[in-house]
């Protein structure tokens, strides 16, 4: 890009998840002058100058997704040393093509936004050849933008059946909980990829073990008192580092390197089933009580295990891209259903009285809420509007509770409420009450 527009990732950080806090309903950025963004007002006209500087480049991209197979050839040989340069420019397209299509629904241009639309929607195609964990949660993240983004085009009119037709199988075309399968197969490739790395020396190991932040043995009150005594005295700190680097890190290598493989390993096959079991079932709801107790026992460590396993956060964070992957497929869900409502209510002149009108019309089938493993949730509300939502994170279902779960407090995050709630827009009142707080 030849210039990275503060605006046009100003507009991608505020647009669409924009929920009113007390109610279900989200502002329509594509509407006013300008927005705003870290106090400071931006407008449309500066926006449209920055997406014209790039027209190019975007053009390029946009038809290189259009590619049936992209390939990063990433080295996994590499272990944790393998370079994902791609990672930040495709989170960034996700703010270019965004406002793109904003500024075409702010325009009154509907239909121009659809191939800037399509676009961030195809996004998590760019890694989706990875199999690595940290692409599928970048690739998740880019969906979540793509999620907004949709939402606030749904809302404008202009849309014939044709290009919402699009919209939905673009999104139907995505795939997150089976990716996450491949990228966990990956991890045990990776895994020992970096273990035959921690073998070839020290200095490699230092190196790796700092970057993958695994010196953090214990909690400080674990440590022992001489610990504390070297930090008081002059050097104590190299000392320290020292000791750390040079004795602990060849002690590890000589004594505990082959446990801590094969501890990551089973833990890893351990994940990777949890993984296929809740993809296979559409359903996360069923597997929380196995993650927590896999997720104590990688936690409930004594001093001298952590010695061994020098990783404290690692394995007990890794279940959450199971639950990551889960709500993706749940949000792709609910949009999905979000476009094929739209089109049956452009054909009939109001929307359906359930989701099964939908099929087989405008989709094959009622798309499933990855949290409980049953068809997405909706009903018809008063004066023709609907209420489309999931379980959320909580598993059960409380007919489209927005309250906060109690021990929540992010208004602005859908799944913190009782149920995951697919936004109507913002009355005018209320959009003029949100400016003016900004």
């Amino acid at each position: 890009m030849k210039r990275f527009s503060r605006f046009a990732s100003g507009l991608a950080s505020r647009r669409g998840n924009l929920s009113i806090p007390e109610s279900t309903r989200a502002a329509n950025l594509s509407e006013g002058e300008g927005w705003v963004e870290n106090n400071a007002s931006n407008r449309w006209d500066q926006l449209a100058a920055d997406l014209a500087t790039n027209a190019t480049t975007l053009g390029r991209i946009r038809l290189a997704l259009q590619k049936p197979v992209l390939d990063n050839n990433l080295d996994f040989s590499q272990g944790a040393k393998m370079l994902l340069p791609h990672l930040s420019p495709a989170r960034s397209l996700t703010f270019w093509f965004g406002a793109e299509s904003q500024l075409a629904l702010h325009e009154g241009r509907t239909r121009d936004a659809l191939p800037a639309l399509l676009s961030v929607i195809q996004l998590p195609r760019l890694m989706a050849e990875d199999h690595v964990l940290i692409s599928e949660l970048v690739r998740i993240a880019i969906a979540g933008i793509a999620r907004a983004d949709t939402w606030e085009a749904l809302h404008a009119d202009g849309w014939t059946d044709g290009d919402l037709a699009r919209v939905q199988q673009a999104l139907a075309s995505q795939s997150f909980a089976d990716a996450m399968v491949r990228a966990l197969q990956s991890e045990v490739v990776h895994c020992s990829s970096s273990f035959d790395c921690f073998r070839k020396s020290n200095k490699e190991t230092v190196a790796l073990l700092d970057s993958m932040q695994l010196f953090q043995l214990a909690d400080e009150a674990d440590w022992p008192l001489w610990e504390e005594a070297l930090k008081k005295i002059p050097s104590g700190e190299a000392l320290l580092d020292f000791l750390k680097k040079q004795v602990y890190c060849r002690l590890w290598r000589f004594a505990w390197l082959d446990q801590c493989e094969r501890r990551y390993l089973e833990n890893s096959y351990h994940l990777l089933e949890i993984a296929r079991t809740a993809t296979t079932n559409k359903s996360f709801l069923a597997l929380e009580p196995t993650i927590d107790r896999l997720r104590e026992g990688w936690t409930s460590r004594n001093f001298y295990d952590r010695l061994r396993n020098p990783a404290p956060d690692v394995f007990s964070s890794l279940p959450t891209v199971i639950s990551k992957a889960m709500r993706a497929e749940t949000e792709r869900s609910l949009v999905i259903c979000a476009a094929a409502l739209k089109r049956y209510t452009l054909r009939h002149g109001s929307p359906p009285a359930s989701l099964d009108a939908l099929v087989p019309e405008f989709l094959s089938s009622v798309p499933i809420d990855y949290m409980d493993g049953k068809p997405i949730k909706y009903r018809l509300d008063g004066g023709g509007s609907f209420v489309l939502y999931s379980v959320g994170a909580d598993g059960k279902d409380d007919g489209g509770n927005l309250a906060l779960l109690p021990d929540k407090a992010n208004r602005h995050n859908l799944w913190d409420r009782k149920d995951w709630v697919w936004p109507a827009p913002a009355k005018p009142d209320e959009i003029r009450a949100y400016r003016r707080e900004l």
